[in-house]
């Protein structure tokens, strides 16, 4: 079946564009890297599969390669990239360097987007081969471009690894390999959002950075000072339009299924049981046991000269990167088809959890199981584990999703204000410094999630 006309263009833009907005700024404000990527990941593809009205099997496919596409750009490191924005004589290198960053990100980002879109016509085969070549060129990337810093956009000073070039290689290589197994059609799919995710990503990121030169230029009295969260605002806002529009123009392309061969058919307690555990066993594996074992060798590799110890911690950093943990999230939803809404939306919010209890507890070792930390974290995985499991087999499936996974990480941002009870503090000051100062990430983020909620509601949802 070939999707019809469904909503218009604008509807298409302006959803994506704010639900992205909000799950950028989620990410930088709960826990960034490639793990809090996984958020605006996730929600940009529950809004697009709720505006393309995705079967709800297919929908949790493509949710989990939104979060694993998205996921990919957080390796990139550019804090000191964004740094140059502030001194006139580096600006402009600056903004090319988060230019490209942004570029890169999205580019990669729509590429695996587009294969989810495409899910049910890929070989699993296919799929696998395709992230092999990813980490692959990746590899290649990194020797050739970011470990000998040819093009560096950090901070010679104080270097740090970049990684841009490695996603950027890792990226065309997976394009090529696509190009050449996929039918035209498909294909054309994925270049689409693939070229989309480019210019949304560079030009989010380009733009935004505006918002630190700004900043820099300001007097410091200023009562808006959170430039950093405008720049991340805009990368999310215009990223996320770009995505939308991709899916917009892709509307009449996209083939879904009669049968939602991923649904499940039978709810019992066994097939719940069956869930939890493979995304238990998933998430041990990729926040825990993989860093408990590599993080030792990539440690001892780093003043090694030996050529045993730098290829073993060389394997170590690829096997340690988010895109072999893409690809292990992949291959258990393609083994255990009606696990995908777990990985997809527990997983993405229990790494908000582990930034959340890390903030509470800062003293107690990331890697040591079995403590107060451990339990806060499986407790509020679980209930939404639970929430997950049950709107899994109730009508408006993927609206209760989209409200689900937005609210429940807008609650752990606001439970981060109570780890420092100054940050509740507001004596001294007026009304216009507590609401456009102290509190306008907040407010933004809680007008971001009741906007995206009315539209998913009044303008998507299906009675």
């Amino acid at each position: 079946m070939i999707k019809k006309e469904g909503y218009s263009s604008w509807l298409f833009i302006v959803f994506p564009s704010i639900t992205m907005l909000l799950g950028w700024g989620l990410r930088g404000h709960i826990g960034g890297g490639p793990f809090g990527a996984m958020i605006p990941g996730a929600l940009v593809a529950l809004s697009l599969s709720m505006l393309l009205e995705l079967p709800a099997g297919m929908a949790s496919v493509f949710v989990v390669f939104g979060v694993v596409g998205i996921g990919l750009g957080g390796e990139m490191t550019y804090g000191q990239t964004l740094g140059f924005l502030k001194n006139a004589d580096t600006q402009w290198w600056g903004t090319l360097g988060i230019t490209v960053k942004g570029a890169i990100w999205g580019l990669l980002g729509g590429i695996v987007l587009g294969m989810g879109l495409i899910y049910n016509r890929l070989p699993k085969k296919t799929i696998i081969i395709g992230f092999l070549l990813l980490l692959a060129g990746m590899l290649i990337g990194f020797k050739l471009i970011n470990q000998p810093m040819v093009i560096y956009f950090s901070d010679h000073a104080n270097p740090r690894s970049e990684s841009w070039g490695a996603l950027l290689v890792g990226a065309i290589t997976l394009l090529i390999f696509l190009k050449s197994k996929i039918e035209t059609s498909g294909f054309k799919i994925i270049f689409r959002f693939a070229c989309w995710g480019l210019i949304g990503g560079g030009l989010g990121f380009g733009l935004g950075g505006f918002w630190m030169v700004l900043g820099s230029h300001l007097p410091n009295d200023v009562i808006f000072q959170s430039w950093w969260k405008a720049m991340e605002f805009t990368f999310g806002m215009l990223l996320g339009g770009a995505l939308g529009y991709a899916a917009w123009l892709s509307r009449r392309e996209i083939v879904t299924e009669k049968e939602d061969i991923t649904a499940e058919t039978v709810s019992t307690s066994k097939t719940v049981l069956k869930e939890f555990t493979v995304m238990l066993i998933v998430g041990l594996l990729i926040f825990w046991f993989f860093s408990l074992w590599l993080d030792p060798i990539i440690e001892t590799g780093k003043g090694s000269k030996g050529f045993s110890m730098v290829g073993l911690r060389d394997i170590s950093i690829l096997l340690s990167n988010f895109a072999f943990f893409g690809l292990i999230i992949i291959i258990a939803v393609m083994r255990f088809p009606t696990v995908a809404w777990q990985m997809a939306i527990t997983l993405t919010f229990c790494h908000t959890a582990i930034d959340l209890i890390r903030d509470f507890y800062p003293d107690i070792t990331a890697n040591s199981p079995f403590t107060a930390r451990f339990a806060l974290i499986f407790l509020m995985t679980l209930v939404v584990a639970v929430l997950t499991a049950y709107f899994q087999r109730r009508k408006n499936m993927l609206y209760n999703m989209f409200l689900l996974l937005v609210w429940s990480t807008v609650v752990v941002s606001f439970l981060r204000l109570a780890i420092n009870p100054e940050n509740l503090n507001v004596s001294g000051l007026s009304f216009c410094k507590i609401v456009c100062g102290k509190f306008i990430v907040d407010i933004i983020f809680v007008v971001s999630a009741f906007i995206v909620s009315w539209i998913s509601i009044q303008k998507i949802r299906k009675p």
